[in-house]
């Protein structure tokens, strides 16, 4: 039967240091080397084993100067033999079975106890000898390799994946402050920590042989007790190793320190107590170790049947907590806000059974549960909980207990208003994670920033103890109230709800409040809540789309409507946040479209270029948006690819009418412009020396087309007469760039446009209509640009700018190749070299030029003018959203909402970025289309 009772602590503490694991609560001079976690076992590992250790052999050793207490003696009146470590790994395989939901689970026969205690040669103070940062590091690995040469001729270490070596003595991680310095720590050695203390300069460093042929690469290493030799029976706490074990055998599954291991950048305490891998190692003085964080389980694999991904607005939605036997109800809801930042939501329960104890003095105390037995024995009289059960070490199980009795809240008091139970919202930063905690474990810290940890826990209190050190108790731990529950806070979000403050918010760490959760339930088993995200719209569709959609009033009622074509050939149009009759449509499973669609709007119809695989052809398809449910295929030819989108001559009286480029998919060198009439009949084919190196440009009544081979050749054809003339660019370099983009303005002011040219060289190219490249050209643009560049008079001064858009920021070249570039790049860059580009216009009615643009982390950038062309970010700036965008922002008018910035974002998502009211549009009748 299940039966009660509270392991009883109390704990002081004032500060925290640097440390492999952390030390007892109220230690400040604590420091040690850096720790690695398995890099077997790692999911960052790009060789991941799918199968965690499932053959763990323990090691006894003891020093010249220390053996083990085989004697039963104080605290625990145990002998620390080999039948009470074989107890000790079989409550870990409890807390590991129960953590996983029974994806990991260890009997007896997956762990080995060696029979043999090993004496070493030299003293504990030898092998734990400090250095300036803890432990001397080459004195434990001389203590692991010291270890492996003893029992190498004595076993098979091909029978072993996992190692855990067992110390006599007590660990100094547990030692008062300044005391006991000689002792060794408990730590997990990887194969990184191995070769700093054997062989340092040889990044191939393999491990320590053996003479089976292996190589032995990780080791955890653990104390036969806590309890320090200079101990107070009575005085001192008294603390368990199980707690340190659970911790250390955390980085042998593969996962990451998640307290502060990084002081350089501020202090903190990480996810403290609310995990394992936390402080939580020290819950309950170590005797209960908390379960894994939502993280800790997600990035395991633990919870992938138990996890909602969402991201979009959903009611009462409900959440049981991870112990909970409820196959139906889910354990952890992630919520998008990026696809490398989100946010865990989960339900921790400290006393999920409601069990209370009233005792002689009539207080009404919690009680931890575990499974009882026949005997049990209780808690003699006097004691606060006397004749309830006392948990048995050798004979109790903690399997099936309440792991997360002793999370903050009871794990300060049993008072039953000490319950701190309820959600658990963890913001998540991959980004972040990736970073530090790297697949050679190079770096590891993934929680070493204080102000951006890649795990964090929204404290719903918005005191976030546990990111500084002046809360004692609370700071160490976490605090009773950094749950969500009715009577605490049931909204998460922005700074103001329903007119009253709140904090902490939802902003993502790259800018913007994406989303709110709200309406959360009194806590409880299970427990309720509401998610609403900002606005958008969302395609039947999963990919990277470079698609951008268009913004036309196109049944001429009054009112935008939004057409996004999509990448796979389905098109999607929508009117109020509904599709439209008729759509989507969905052209053919196998076509691919691989530039924008053309809009005509004398004819109020689409056109989509496709490529079909199978036939190696290509198809225009037309949507008549006049005609429900129209879409014809107007074009077909084999062998042939798109070398850019449909030009569209907006010259009703002109019999040419669509201009469509192509190349040839064989190594024949035919490379054309087809001229279609309105009725997409065939009037010409007009046959190109070179490939078509990009999109074509029609300009009064002149076809400007780029071509490559050897070099550049830009050749134009008169409409009205057919001539053709051409010059050639050419490179003292090999290979030729490709050419990205082909535009044409007029950068000089003398009337005539400009070609402007980026290449696959990182440089802007600018010549005149007669071929000369203007004598500052070209230009090396200084950043990661892959977008087509905007204009605008940007230092108004009368002449026309050439933006570009980089990820993190953006440059604007003038007519004399001088750089305007923003004063203030966005924080915490990424490397993905994608920019989307960027556009100009004047977003507050100021007078001045404002520059908009997506960015890294999916990051809508707005830099306003300052002080004669100093653009820095604009106030509220960036804003994050859900999916990456790829294109240009949209700012348009869609139905009957105020103007706004609208992307086409991967993933058949259209997201919204409202900006202030004031905003000028490019001009009264923009169509609103790229």
């Amino acid at each position: 039967m299940k039966r009660s009772i509270l392991i009883i602590l109390t704990v002081c503490m004032t500060g925290l240091s640097l440390f492999a694991m952390p030390p007892i609560p109220g230690k400040t001079d604590y420091n040690n080397y850096q720790i690695y976690p398995s890099e077997k076992y790692s999911r960052n590992n790009p060789v991941f084993r799918d199968e965690l250790p499932q053959n763990i052999l323990a090691v006894m050793v003891q020093f010249s100067d220390i053996t083990f207490d085989l004697v039963p003696n104080y605290p625990d009146s145990l002998a620390h033999d080999k039948e009470y470590f074989e107890r000790l790994f079989f409550h870990l395989a409890s807390f590991y079975t129960d953590a996983s939901h029974g994806n990991y689970a260890l009997t007896e026969d997956n762990y080995t106890v060696w029979d043999n205690i090993i004496t070493l040669s030299q003293t504990m103070g030898y092998y734990g000898e400090n250095g300036e940062n803890g432990d001397l590091i080459e004195r434990k690995c001389e203590f692991v390799q010291e270890i492996v040469e003893l029992i190498d001729d004595q076993l098979d270490f091909n029978d072993y994946d996992a190692i855990i070596i067992i110390h006599a003595g007590a660990g100094e991680e547990a030692a008062g402050q300044d005391e006991n310095e000689d002792q060794l720590s408990s730590t997990f050695l990887s194969r990184r920590s191995l070769q700093a203390g054997l062989d340092p300069e040889n990044d191939d460093f393999p491990g320590i042989e053996t003479n089976d042929g292996i190589f032995l690469t990780e080791f955890v290493i653990i104390p036969e007790t806590e309890w320090q030799p200079n101990g107070v029976p009575g005085e001192d706490k008294i603390y368990s190793i199980f707690g340190v074990l659970a911790h250390q055998f955390g980085h042998q599954l593969g996962l990451p320190t998640l307290f502060d291991n990084n002081r350089d950048n501020g202090i903190s305490y990480g996810i403290g107590g609310f995990g394992v891998m936390g402080t939580g190692v020290w819950n309950a003085n170590g005797f209960v170790p908390p379960l894994p964080c939502a993280w800790s389980r997600y990035y395991l694999g633990w919870e992938d049947d138990n996890i909602v991904e969402i991201n979009s607005s959903f009611e009462n939605l409900s959440l049981v907590f991870p112990m909970a036997d409820d196959e139906i109800n889910p354990k952890i809801y992630k919520l998008k806000i990026t696809e490398d930042e989100y946010f865990l939501i989960e339900n921790r329960q400290q006393n999920p059974d409601g069990s209370i104890f009233i005792n002689v003095d009539g207080d009404t105390l919690a009680t931890f549960t575990f499974e009882t037995i026949a005997g049990q024995s209780v808690y003699p009289q006097g004691h606060v909980y006397a004749g309830q059960p006392k948990f048995s070490f050798m004979e109790n199980t903690y399997a099936g207990s309440e792991w997360d009795f002793y999370l903050p809240g009871h794990g300060f008091g049993a008072e039953l208003e000490m319950d701190g139970s309820g959600i658990l919202i963890w913001h998540i930063d991959e980004n972040i994670i990736n970073e530090n905690f790297t697949p050679d474990f190079e770096v590891h810290s993934v929680n070493g920033d204080a102000s951006h940890k890649g795990v964090d826990l929204e404290e719903a209190d918005g005191i976030q103890q546990l990111d500084n050190t002046l809360h004692g108790y609370s700071s160490f731990f976490g605090s009773v109230d950094d749950s969500y529950r009715e009577g605490n806070n049931t909204y998460f979000g922005k700074n103001y709800y329903n007119d009253i403050f709140s904090t902490p918010t939802s902003e993502s760490y790259y800018g913007g409040i994406p989303l709110e959760v709200m309406d959360i339930s009194t806590s409880d088993s299970l427990m309720t809540f509401s998610v609403r995200y900002e606005w958008a719209l969302n395609a039947d569709y999963i990919g990277e789309n470079n698609l951008p959609a268009m913004i036309v009033d196109f049944d001429d009622d009054g009112e935008n409507e939004i057409l996004q074509t999509i990448p796979n050939g389905e098109v999607y149009l929508w009117k109020d946040d509904q599709q439209y009759p008729g759509f989507p449509i969905d052209t053919n499973s196998s076509v691919e479209v691989p530039f924008a669609s053309s809009y005509d709007e004398n004819a109020n119809s689409v056109l989509m270029p496709a490529e079909i695989s199978v036939t190696n052809s290509v198809s225009l398809f037309e949507i008549n948006l006049s005609i429900q449910d129209s879409i014809q295929q107007r074009f077909f030819k084999l062998n042939r690819i798109w070398a850019g989108p449909v030009v569209v001559n907006p010259n009703e009286s002109s019999e040419y009418r669509y201009f469509l480029p192509l190349n040839n998919t064989n190594l024949t060198d035919e490379y054309e412009i087809v001229m279609l009439d309105e009725n997409f009949q065939e009037l010409y084919t007009y046959n190109v020396l070179w490939k078509i190196a990009s999109n074509i440009i029609l300009e009064n009544n002149t076809l400007h087309i780029p071509e490559i081979d050897y070099d550049w050749r830009f050749s134009r054809i008169d409409l009205d007469t057919f001539s053709y003339n051409s010059f050639q660019v050419g490179f003292a370099v090999s290979p030729t760039p490709n050419i990205l983009s082909f535009q044409m303005a007029d950068i000089d002011g003398d009337d005539s446009n400009d070609y402007i040219i980026t290449a696959s060289d990182t440089m802007l190219y600018v010549h005149n209509p007669e071929g000369n490249i203007y004598s500052y050209q070209p230009d090396y643009m200084p950043l990661n640009a892959l977008a087509i560049p905007s204009f605008a008079d940007l230092d108004a001064n009368g002449y026309l700018d050439i933006l570009i858009g980089g990820e993190n920021s953006f440059a604007a070249f003038d007519k004399n190749g001088k750089v305007l570039s923003s004063s203030e790049e966005l924080e915490n860059p990424d490397t993905l070299q994608y920019a989307a580009g960027v556009i100009a216009f004047d977003i507050d009615d100021d007078g001045k030029i404002d520059v908009a643009g997506n960015m890294s982390h999916n990051r809508l950038s707005v830099w306003e003018n300052i002080n004669n062309n100093n653009f820095e970010l604009k106030r509220n700036f960036p804003l994050t959203v859900g999916e990456r965008s790829r294109t240009y922002p949209i700012i348009a008018e869609y139905s009957s909402e105020s103007l706004a910035a609208y992307l086409s974002c991967d993933n058949g998502v259209i997201s919204r970025v409202d900006l202030p009211t004031d905003v000028i549009p490019f001009n009264d009748n923009t169509l609103y289309e790229y």
